[in-house]
């Protein structure tokens, strides 16, 4: 990573949501969005859970949706589509959602770059609970091997100003995964922290690492988290 590129002591808000809906959630990335734009706001990091949904990217096809249409809409999963990259994916309870809303022409103009520190914000939270989180070549997001998969990213990048973003797998949420083929990659697990240690971390403290890792990684000044109440 070139620390040159990264303008150190910055601003950054990061305001933890909670549960929240996530068309609600969409729709204050959007505002938060334009003011970041038009300078009118700090950078900001959102991080919450929401109740179960599936979304669709850019590069989504028919068939990475496994479950019928009938199916879904018992469960109240119909898809949404959304302007972020990548293909089908599920959000739910048993994750922590980061949503960066970030001007990067005060840092790196630069998309591969601004993926691969996402991962590495991720590897290194994983790392201070005893879990090694790889890349695996070719393929966005956090492994724990070439086919488990643990986070997940899709951003969106419109006037150098990023929105989406990332998700850790915190709780099993293999069988809603089972419903897609998530990212259109085939076959592979879909895995968590649950599944890896013994006790799990409470989502305020994987919260709180994330933060830290966010601004270490980003370069901001260390910020605390912003509790909805």
């Amino acid at each position: 990573m070139d620390e040159d590129a990264i303008s150190v002591g910055r601003n950054l808000k990061v305001r933890a949501l909670g549960l929240v809906d996530y068309a609600v959630c969409l729709d204050l990335q959007r505002a938060i969005h334009g003011r970041v734009v038009s300078g009118e706001e700090a950078d900001t990091l959102l991080l919450c859970t929401h109740p179960p949904v599936i979304t669709t990217g850019s590069s989504v096809k028919p068939e990475h949706i496994i479950a019928g249409a009938h199916i879904l809409s018992q469960l109240n999963l119909s898809p949404q589509p959304v302007e972020r990259g990548g293909s089908v994916t599920y959000h739910g309870p048993e994750q922590i959602i980061g949503y960066p809303i970030l001007d990067l022409r005060k840092q790196r103009q630069d998309v591969a770059w601004y993926m691969r520190s996402l991962e590495e914000v991720v590897i290194r939270v994983l790392r201070d609970f005893g879990v090694t989180g790889v890349r695996v070549p070719g393929r966005t997001g956090v492994w724990l091997d070439d086919t488990s998969k643990i986070a997940f990213i899709g951003v969106k990048i419109s006037r150098w100003c990023t929105f989406h973003g990332f998700s850790l797998n915190v709780l099993n949420c293999s069988k809603p995964f089972s419903l897609i083929d998530p990212c259109g990659l085939g076959a592979i697990r879909v895995v968590s922290l649950q599944e890896s240690l013994a006790t799990v971390p409470s989502f305020e403290e994987i919260q709180d690492r994330v933060a830290v890792h966010f601004c270490d990684v980003f370069g901001y000044a260390d910020q605390a988290v912003e509790r909805s109440t």
